[in-house]
């Protein structure tokens, strides 16, 4: 049986670790925009050092919509349901991912 309390807390929790892990990284990204650059190779590796953070920024911004997600179907009382077919999500994949939006067969489709 699913235990909406836990999987709301550990949601939370990972919510937190996201945030500032984005709050980090959005640090560094400005730190290397400033970065004054005296060579083309610098300027290269200026671009590709931003570029770098700008993706891992990306992917962060992502996770956060799918836990901010999960966290209002909970308060909905819609979790733990497919977004796909509707159906029930495996709670051995909610274990894994609480933030899961899609059952097995759904996610494989994708």
């Amino acid at each position: 049986m699913i235990n909406l309390e836990e999987i709301k807390n550990k949601l939370l929790k990972e919510k937190e670790e996201v945030l500032l892990m984005l709050e980090t990284l959005k640090k560094e990204e400005e730190r290397v925009l400033k970065e004054d650059v005296y060579e083309t190779s610098d300027l290269a590796n200026k671009y590709e050092a931003r570029e770098d953070l700008h993706l891992q920024i990306e992917a962060l911004e992502k996770r956060l919509e799918v836990l901010e997600r999960a966290l209002t179907k909970i308060n909905e009382g819609t979790y733990g349901k497919c977004e796909k077919c509707g159906g029930a999500i495996e709670e051995g994949r909610i274990s894994l991912d609480p933030a899961a939006i899609y059952c097995r067969k759904c996610a494989e489709k994708f």
